[in-house]
């Protein structure tokens, strides 16, 4: 893999540690480094490499101030996020200011060397934790949008009956099950949604009513 490298580190043993497995693993003599944000910015005027691997704190100051304009001023190359800042904090936040991937200084060797190629092969690269973390974001946030997607087929069978008068007794006769139970559907479908009575359901669903039915 014909690649060249920007380490931008402000500890010189994690810039030789990189340096180390980038000749070991990807067989590049072509590697640069840079402890502070001028330096940074002053080598990517000079030359592009193929890939920054970025501290988010430098000698003279943070990274997230230069990302945005670093990613965008070099689209060509590929930006990996490397270091000991918190994942669930900082990841998302990076690769939306165009940064590729995210990585902790925390991760085994073989994962940041899985990293890298991913990233050189255009591909964009989080731990599965955080990915876990982004897609439990992504589930909350489409709850918020629609309580309803809280609601288990049997409890929107229930709601749907309820919103169309029909009585708990009518319900159990209609799906075949004791009134009891339908009533404690009914209970789990009412907390799920926060509301008290039918009444609130009601505006609840005329509130949300693409959601509903």
């Amino acid at each position: 893999m014909n690649a060249s490298f920007l380490i931008a580190d402000d500890h010189v043993i994690v810039r030789r540690g990189l340096r180390n497995l980038l000749h070991d693993q990807f067989h590049t003599s072509d590697v640069e480094e840079v402890a502070t944000c001028q330096e940074l910015l002053g080598s990517l005027e000079k030359k592009e490499p193929s890939m920054l691997l970025l501290d988010l704190q430098l000698t003279d100051g943070s990274t997230l101030d230069h990302l945005e304009r670093i990613c965008k001023d070099h689209a060509g190359m590929r930006v990996l996020v490397y270091t000991m800042r918190s994942e669930n904090v900082y990841a998302q936040r990076v690769l939306a200011l165009g940064a590729a991937g995210f990585l902790s200084k925390e991760s085994s060797e073989d994962e940041v060397v899985r990293a890298i190629r991913h990233v050189l092969q255009g591909k964009p690269y989080i731990s599965n934790q955080i990915e876990d973390h982004l897609q439990e974001k992504v589930k909350d946030e489409e709850s918020l949008a629609n309580p309803f997607s809280l609601l288990s087929d049997r409890e929107i069978g229930v709601m749907d009956d309820l919103l169309a008068g029909l009585g708990v007794k009518a319900i159990a006769l209609r799906m075949g099950l004791q009134p009891s139970t339908v009533a404690t559907y009914k209970a789990r479908l009412f907390e799920k949604l926060g509301v008290s009575n039918l009444l609130d359901l009601q505006r609840m669903a005329k509130a949300h009513r693409h959601h509903v039915g």
